[in-house]
């Protein structure tokens, strides 16, 4: 994926400002080079990861640092931590990465350039973590965009001068401007791609109902598919009687394996997303609901989604992720709500399928009717929100890749509409 014209209209625009600003105030050929360097690799793809890399190291190049870092920043903490200048060795001996105090909670509080010759002569200094190399002069400046703090870039260490001048402060500001233009534009593609993800395990699993599954195959699906569509480290869906209190089915992989055999733990985390009637995300180990259940040892970030049917519970899935991986977000949230719908729509459409014809009676044919009806009324909104993203898209390679998934979609929509539900004779 690359950017669209609008996002690439507004980078450019930001590094032009920083270039002109640059050749103002003198700086060299090696640092008007660093940024156009950091422009062609923005410009080749939009992978967050990458993106924060190159800026980083930008950064650092362009005020002749030793240390570079961005801090990453969500809802007032340091999310994700970012660096160059400081080998992999060095990074490893220390005993955690910073926490956002100091200096750095000073940027996290009020968001605003700070500059120093000593760190340790600052009031807001709270002193370095075990093994973290010495520093003296700093310079942080905050990436904000729409008002928003999305992180901060810290600088230590001014090499050939004892501490970083004015002029450094101002190149560092205008070039967080570059910065926040680049990190929205890759945070915006980057939820697109999750997103598209999730939609494209829903047509799977469309597939897989109108071709005809067992339950139990369907099971397997949902949590492969779920776990491809999250990047999550273990998946788990879990079934009820129709009373809801005995587990008829359950399957699981990865992480969330151990619960195949836990059915009693299973019943109180199906009941307990009953009672929400919401997707919850949870720690095991520090939410006191699922502490007694799963044991403090769990080490992993929980999503719980309830699998609802037409008139009662079905069940619920799982997701887990390690910590590093970090927590499950408002886009996980959301996205894995649709596609527990969708999931215990298929459910019951298998359901459904499984009967023989002297079983099926009209309350049965008409309760398949419906949920057919259910089923297409979601898979055309999916396919309206995708054929939306795709016409104001400028990338024509996307363009032409969406439009085959789309072409896809439509043929299972259409499929869908032909398809009737009746007895035959006997």
């Amino acid at each position: 994926m690359r950017y669209t014209h609008a996002g690439r209209l507004e980078l450019d625009l930001a590094l032009q400002r920083l270039i002109e600003r640059a050749r103002a105030v003198g700086a060299g050929d090696e640092r008007i080079r660093a940024l156009l360097r950091a422009n062609l690799e923005m410009a080749r793809g939009v992978d967050l990861t990458q993106v924060l890399h190159r800026l980083v190291v930008t950064a650092r190049q362009l005020v002749r640092a030793r240390y570079a870092a961005l801090g990453v920043v969500e809802d007032g903490h340091i999310t994700e931590f970012v660096y160059d200048g400081m080998d992999a060795a060095t990074a490893d001996r220390m005993a955690h990465e910073p926490e956002g105090r100091g200096l750095l909670g000073l940027l996290l509080a009020e968001p605003l350039p700070v500059r120093v010759a000593d760190i340790s002569r600052h009031p807001g200094s709270v002193g370095f973590p075990e093994h973290h190399p010495p520093m003296t002069s700093f310079l942080g400046v905050p990436i904000v965009s729409g008002g928003r703090l999305l992180g901060n870039f810290y600088l230590t260490e001014k090499q050939g001068e004892a501490e970083f001048s004015a002029l450094d402060e101002e190149l560092i500001i205008d070039f967080a401007e570059v910065a926040a233009a680049a990190i929205a534009n890759a945070s915006i593609f980057t939820e697109a791609c999750r997103r598209h993800a999730w939609q494209e395990a829903m047509v799977m699993i469309t597939e897989r109902v109108l071709g005809g599954v067992e339950p139990d195959t369907l099971m397997a699906e949902l949590i492969s598919q779920a776990e491809r569509a999250d990047r999550a480290d273990g998946a788990c869906v879990v079934l009820l009687s129709p009373d809801g209190l005995t587990v008829t089915a359950v399957q699981a992989m990865g992480t969330l394996k151990l619960l195949v055999d836990a059915p009693d733990a299973l019943l109180s985390v199906c009941a307990l997303v009953m009672a929400e009637r919401r997707v919850l995300v949870v720690e095991p180990g520090a939410d006191p609901r699922l502490r007694d259940l799963l044991g403090t040892a769990h080490p992993w970030h929980i999503l719980i989604a309830p699998l609802t049917g037409q008139e009662t519970m079905l069940g619920a899935m799982l997701l887990s992720k390690k910590p590093a991986e970090g927590p499950f977000d408002a886009v996980d949230v959301e996205m894995a709500s649709v596609f527990a719908g969708q999931a215990s729509l298929a459910l019951e459409l298998a359901g459904a399928a499984d009967l023989d014809d002297g079983e099926l009676t009209d309350q049965h044919l008409a309760f398949a009717e419906g949920l057919r009806e259910r089923f297409l009324h979601r898979l055309t909104r999916i396919s309206f929100s995708l054929r939306s993203l795709v016409d104001h898209c400028m990338d024509i390679e996307l363009r032409e890749q969406a439009g085959y998934k789309l072409a896809e979609m439509d043929a299972l929509i259409d499929h869908l509409k032909s398809l009737t539900f009746q007895r035959t004779d006997r």
